[in-house]
């Protein structure tokens, strides 16, 4: 699958990335990867769009349930 191996491709990046940034990447390659379903189906040129897509609605997911925690502990 063109996803799997774009992700792959990633293994020399990672090994230049400090170890706390290494282990950023790969929480992010996972979840990348639980949503490949998706970004593999994107008609795409460019295999990275649907995957950047991915990343950053994975990001706004956990923005958002940060932003109603607080909520939660601010109206309590």
């Amino acid at each position: 699958m063109r996803v799997d191996r774009e992700l792959e491709a990633l293994a020399p990046y990672r090994r230049l990335l400090p170890r706390d940034e290494q282990a950023v990447l790969d929480d992010l390659i996972a979840h990348l990867k639980q949503r490949r379903g998706v970004a593999g189906m994107l008609p795409a040129h460019d295999p990275w769009t649907p995957l950047l897509l991915t990343a950053l609605l994975e990001a706004w997911v956990r923005i958002r349930s940060l932003e109603a925690s607080l909520e939660e502990e601010h109206a309590a």
